[in-house]
């Protein structure tokens, strides 16, 4: 059975239609067959009696009140069974005496009455089968009266044909049957022959079993891309949507919700009429947010002989892209910092080196003591910041400041608990805490006695960040918080520091403040916070 069903898609359709057509001409046929066997038995039936019939009311039959002579009605019965297609005409008188035979030797013969006796005795019409004579025949009665005023009964009449006669006809005419359904099954062979052809052209000639295994393997090789995909008609309709897009989007898993929904009705609406406007357009890349997601969306047209019938979406999360990204920005501020203190302590020992050259012990121990003075003091401020990560970050970024002659004041009152932050809250903080005092710093870098302090601490379920400068700030109109934008006016390698922010930000449900108060600028995060642990 394995074997049977184990054949290409071309033999199975060749296979069923030709079978199909098959068993319903031959049916048909069979059907055609059986009634038409009847109908001409029927027929030699009808025919036989009609003639027998008309024989027996014939006036040339009898002469006055007897039968006619013998020469003339053998005449007139060979005429007559000619011009009506009969076998054989029997006429034979009262006595049984037979004056008409197919076979001339049996003219004169006297034949008893039989099956005929219903014709002699009640003068009576019927038709019936026997093998009394040459071969199976049908033969129909029919009784002869003779007389003007008062009919006599002088003889009966027996119409026939040969059953031979009848099959040869019924043969002929299945023979014709059988031709035409010969000719039916050929045509559905070649009409099988294109329609297999054209499903394997609509199936590009892969069999079912490849068509069913390479759509289990897309949904399986879709469904394990980090990649949303989301295939749609031209009015938006989703026809495909994978597990990716089913989270981006906050959908369920439902087919039916699937299929009612619009994806220009799912994106922001300015950028669904974007989509929508711009259809002309091959492929397109677009940047937005999607359930607190950077998302970057890729949209590409599907065609089908030159004509747009669809669109696809690919959309790609640059949430962790970007964390990376942050991630990188720190680490390479923080090897920026190393580097600094590394040549800020180099130059500090080339400067005691020299000392010692000159024996100044006095002044190796100024420089010694104010160092460890100001070691004191940055750990001093620091003692309640006991998050590490935090605490390292803060560290090299006073040397950073150390090193470019910046006052770098952290608050007395800062702190800042150990392991109450998740790795992705701690992320966050690190690049909003990076970003925000690298742009204090380079604000006060051009200006006499530079100054930032910083103030980080937790109270009421918030925490709160707060950055202070006395740089040359901002200007009212300046929209320094767009991406790209910078005040020093290069937006090549300049402008993202806060909008790094401002995407952590959100990213932990906070809020940005900040403004100008008595030449100073000031930053203020607050961010919620969760007591026993974490941020919400």
């Amino acid at each position: 059975m394995k074997r049977l069903t184990d054949v290409s898609l071309e033999t199975k359709i060749n296979g069923i239609l030709i079978g199909i057509i098959t068993i319903v001409v031959i049916s048909i046929s069979a059907f055609i067959s059986y009634d038409s066997i009847y109908e001409y038995y029927d027929n030699a039936e009808r025919l036989s009696l009609q003639s027998a019939k008309t024989i027996s009311f014939l006036p040339s039959i009898v002469d006055g009140t007897e039968l006619s002579k013998e020469e003339d009605i053998q005449t007139l019965a060979n005429q007559f069974v000619f011009d009506n297609d009969l076998d054989f005409l029997i006429i034979k008188d009262i006595d049984g005496t037979i004056i008409t035979h197919p076979d001339e030797t049996m003219i004169g013969e006297t034949e008893q009455y039989d099956r005929d006796i219903g014709a002699k005795l009640f003068g009576a019409y019927y038709t019936y089968y026997t093998g009394d004579y040459e071969e199976p025949s049908v033969i129909s009665v029919a009784p002869i009266y003779a007389g003007d005023n008062f009919k006599v009964m002088e003889g009966i009449v027996k119409a026939g044909y040969f059953n031979s006669t009848i099959n040869t006809i019924i043969f002929e005419k299945l023979s014709r049957l059988f031709a035409l359904v010969v000719v039916f099954i050929v045509i559905s062979m070649f009409i099988s022959k294109l329609f297999s052809n054209y499903i394997k052209s609509e199936t590009l000639g892969y069999e079912p079993k490849e068509i069913t295994t390479i759509l289990k393997n897309r949904e399986k090789i879709f469904s394990s891309l980090d990649e949303g995909i989301v295939a749609s008609d031209t009015a938006g309709n989703m026809t495909y949507i994978n597990n990716s897009a089913y989270k981006f989007l906050s959908l369920s898993k439902n087919k039916d919700n699937r299929e009612a929904m619009n994806i220009f009705q799912l994106l922001p609406n300015d950028l669904s009429e974007l989509f929508q406007s711009d259809e002309e357009t091959t492929e397109r890349y677009f940047k937005t947010h999607l359930d607190g997601r950077e998302m970057i969306i890729l949209k590409k047209n599907l065609y089908e002989k030159d004509s747009i019938v669809g669109n696809i979406f690919i959309m790609r999360d640059m949430s962790e892209v970007a964390e990376l990204s942050n991630k990188l920005t720190v680490v390479e501020s923080l090897f920026d910092d190393l580097r600094a203190q590394s040549h800020e302590y180099k130059n500090k020992l080339h400067l005691i080196s020299g000392l010692l050259e000159m024996s100044k012990f006095d002044k190796i121990r100024e420089v010694l003591n104010d160092e460890i003075s100001d070691f004191d003091i940055h750990n001093s401020n620091l003692t309640n910041i006991k998050e590490e990560h935090i605490k390292a970050l803060l560290i090299a970024k006073m040397n950073k400041a150390s090193e470019k002659k910046i006052s770098f004041e952290i608050v007395e009152a800062s702190e800042l608990e150990e392991n109450i932050l998740s790795d992705k809250s701690l992320n966050s903080l690190i690049i909003i805490i990076s970003n925000l005092v690298d742009n204090a710093m380079e604000a006060v870098s051009q200006i006499d006695h530079p100054k930032v302090t910083f103030y980080i601490g937790h109270f009421d379920g918030w925490l709160e960040i707060i950055i202070e400068d006395n740089g040359m700030g901002f200007k009212e109109n300046d929209n320094i918080l767009e991406k790209g934008y910078s005040t020093k006016g290069d937006k090549d390698e300049r402008g993202y520091g806060l909008h790094n922010v401002i995407t952590n930000i959100n990213i932990l449900d906070g809020y940005l403040d900040f403004f100008r108060d008595y030449g100073k600028t000031v930053f203020i995060v607050d961010i919620p916070f969760l007591e026993e642990g974490d941020m919400k």
